[in-house]
């Protein structure tokens, strides 16, 4: 078997025949490896696919976009995609993986740290390099012990998009208070911050009269209902069609049952409206949906008033709008001297704010 000779700097190593050699970087995705006496390589892996997956949210229309200004650049073109799990950042991952392909860019993988990585990465050819769920591989100042450095910074230079070679960075973050302030926030380095919300309730009903055809309309309604009171995201919408698929399924009865449950408070604006227009109003953190039958207590103050608000969370009604009402009937409202105020108010509602919400039992 005839040998190939390589020879780099002083050293020649042997290989057999199944060497070959390349001018520019073969197009295929591969994965970076790292080894400590090899250092850096390339591993080929299967290239990344949508499949057949129905994908929501205009997707294809930003995958296009990311590709149409890579073309019009000079420079390396960084794109951040943000959200909580759950919200589709995977498969958009996959779609402009395999748009790369399609148009013949390479794709680069990195799932390990190793120092000299940005080094190595900044040697490749016209690239579309992939850093998922970069701040788990990479944490920052934040999530460091004493005496632990920051290894995302070692990517601002990269990220900077002055090298010679034109590449196009691709970063997922589930929380972005976990990147460093040097990249959010910074169009230089990354041009394009796509943030991947929950879906609304159009989007609800949209994937499930796909995803669960024989669905009653009905029921495909409030589950588009429910989601604008909680967050559901694409694994919850998965997981309630699979049951929708069951013509005897009530949507009422799946949520109860899923794995879907909260976990933790959710944020929520209190509002308390008065007679006179007023309105005294907050924000508060609470898990309404454990141990319903147990009392909360909401605190409302300004320099004029000052009240305290108990309820049962059995108690809440949930409008189509959204909002959430205490039945002022079956609601306490006491003073700073827990007394029943003169002005009690007409109304006193709830909104949900934030990411941190799951799904509960609301029917």
């Amino acid at each position: 078997m005839a040998s190939t000779y390589v020879e780099t700097g002083t050293r020649i190593r042997v290989y057999d025949s199944s060497v070959k050699t390349h001018a520019s970087l073969p197009l295929g995705t591969y994965r970076v490896h790292f080894d400590g006496k090899e250092g850096f390589s390339l591993l080929r892996v299967e290239n990344l696919t949508a499949g057949g997956e129905r994908v929501y949210g205009q997707r294809e229309q930003k995958v296009e976009k990311i590709f149409r200004s890579y073309e019009r650049t000079d420079r390396s073109l960084g794109v951040l995609l943000s959200g909580d799990k759950g919200q589709g950042k995977s498969l958009f991952l996959r779609m402009v993986g395999q748009e790369a392909i399609a148009r013949g860019i390479p794709v680069v993988l990195v799932t390990q740290d190793a120092d000299g990585i940005a080094d190595f990465l900044d040697s490749l050819e016209e690239c579309l390099i992939i850093f998922d769920e970069f701040e788990k591989i990479f944490p920052n100042g934040r999530q460091l012990h004493h005496g632990e450095v920051n290894r995302q910074h070692q990517f601002l230079s990269l990220f900077d998009g002055m090298s010679q070679v034109k590449r196009i960075y691709c970063v997922t973050v589930n929380d972005v208070h976990d990147v460093s302030q040097y990249i959010v926030n910074r169009p230089g380095r990354f041009h394009y911050h796509m943030r991947f919300d929950y879906p609304g309730p159009d989007e609800v009903r949209q994937y499930l009269t796909d995803q669960a055809p024989e669905a009653p309309a009905s029921e495909v309604q409030s589950a588009a209902l429910f989601s604008r009171r909680v967050r559901l995201n694409y694994d919850h919408l998965r997981a309630i069609a699979f049951e929708l698929n069951n013509p005897t399924a009530q949507f009422s009865e799946i949520v109860h049952d899923l794995n879907i449950k909260a976990i933790e408070p959710s944020h929520y604006r209190v509002e308390a409206k008065f007679a006179d227009g007023s309105c005294l109003a907050g924000e508060t953190a609470l898990n309404l949906f454990e141990r319903v039958h147990d009392t909360r207590t909401l605190e409302l103050r300004n320099k004029q008033r000052s009240l305290y608000i108990s309820f049962l969370p059995r108690d809440l009604v949930f409008e189509e709008d959204g909002s959430i009402q205490l039945p002022l009937h079956k609601t306490d409202i006491l003073d700073e001297y827990d007394e029943t105020p003169d002005d009690l108010p007409v109304s006193v509602s709830l909104t949900l704010v934030g990411h941190n919400t799951y799904a509960f039992d609301a029917f």
